[in-house]
């Protein structure tokens, strides 16, 4: 049986959203709350760029190749990872007996719903579902009473979510959560290569979701909950370098027409005509710089998968 447990508020949603707000840049999590989760697979649905052409049998053969086969107690502990989509495949498809257990941890209730829907089918392993936002000191004491037995813990970002988040914060969350020995495991997009022409192609195309109907409802649903009119917003594309990783940092964002007014639990928040608000940063990376990244703040790989846009590592913190 999935067991779940909810470190986190609606209370405290509405204190963090009102801080981005004040801000003017959302955090990846508002994209994902309520029915904006079950939108956000339509678009992965119609997403050529990304999905369509990679397999999973690419994950499950990282797996095989390395560490995990000489483990027999296994904790994987997947960090904002939509429907457990790709673990679930590896897990179904494994041919020998693991002990293993699983920890979903997301801050949206309802993509924790879809989790366990995708792994009630799963019962070779024991799973948890853990509703917390991972960088919180609550999640990192919580975490380790929960799997104070494990003999590894490998950490995963699949799909997505580390490609979402701003590398400089998230690697310190991860220094401190993790112990000597345990490992990341990325999956992550790369830039197509370091020139300005092929830049410029790779900013066609993400500047493709601004023309696709479905991820601008996808994009638009946080300002439709607190009551933004959509005729008072345009949507546009910015793209930033960012040393000293030599990553591309797409950057999607509202731009308000008029002034608009938000009241969140009886607190006003007024944003001026020409203001923007942040909705989306994408990070594209170069591998070489990406690693010397990790390996500046103490992890060393351990190993890598290429295949041409889209890349696995393996890190292990020193």
């Amino acid at each position: 049986m999935s067991q779940v447990y909810n470190l986190i508020s609606d209370w405290d949603l509405n204190d963090e959203l009102s801080y981005c707000l004040r801000n003017r840049d959302l955090e990846q999590k508002f994209l994902y709350m309520d029915d904006w989760a079950y939108c956000y697979y339509n678009v992965v649905e119609k997403d050529k760029i990304y999905y369509w052409s990679y397999s999973h049998n690419n994950f499950l053969d990282f797996w095989l190749k390395n560490i995990f086969l000489k483990n027999k107690n296994i904790t994987i502990i997947s960090l904002w990872c939509w429907n457990s989509e790709i673990e679930s495949f590896i897990f179904e498809n494994l041919k020998k007996n693991f002990q293993i257990n699983y920890y979903w941890v997301d801050s949206s209730k309802n993509m924790l719903e879809l989790s366990i829907k995708r792994m009630n089918k799963i019962k070779n392993i024991e799973k948890y579902f853990i509703c917390a936002d991972f960088s919180t000191n609550e999640f990192r004491r919580e975490l380790s009473q929960f799997t104070s037995g494990s003999s590894m813990r490998i950490f995963t970002f699949f799909s997505n979510t580390f490609w979402n988040i701003n590398p400089n914060n998230i690697i310190d969350i991860l220094y401190n959560l993790l112990k000597t020995w345990e490992k990341i495991w990325l999956d992550v997009r790369l830039r197509s290569w370091t020139t300005t022409k092929d830049d410029m192609k790779d900013f066609e195309k993400y500047y493709w979701y601004l023309w696709n109907k479905i991820s601008e409802n996808h994009f638009k649903f946080p300002l439709e909950e607190i009551n933004i009119d959509p005729k008072k917003w345009f949507m546009w594309l910015n793209s930033v370098k960012i040393n000293p990783l030599g990553a591309i940092k797409y950057e999607y964002s509202f731009t308000l027409n008029t002034k608009t007014t938000i009241i969140i639990r009886n607190e006003k928040i007024t944003i001026l005509p020409k203001e923007s608000l942040k909705i989306l940063n994408v990070y594209t990376y170069d591998p070489d710089w990406l690693i010397n990244f990790f390996e500046w703040h103490n992890f060393k790989l351990i190993d890598k998968f290429i295949n041409e846009w889209r890349w696995q590592f393996l890190f292990e913190k020193k």
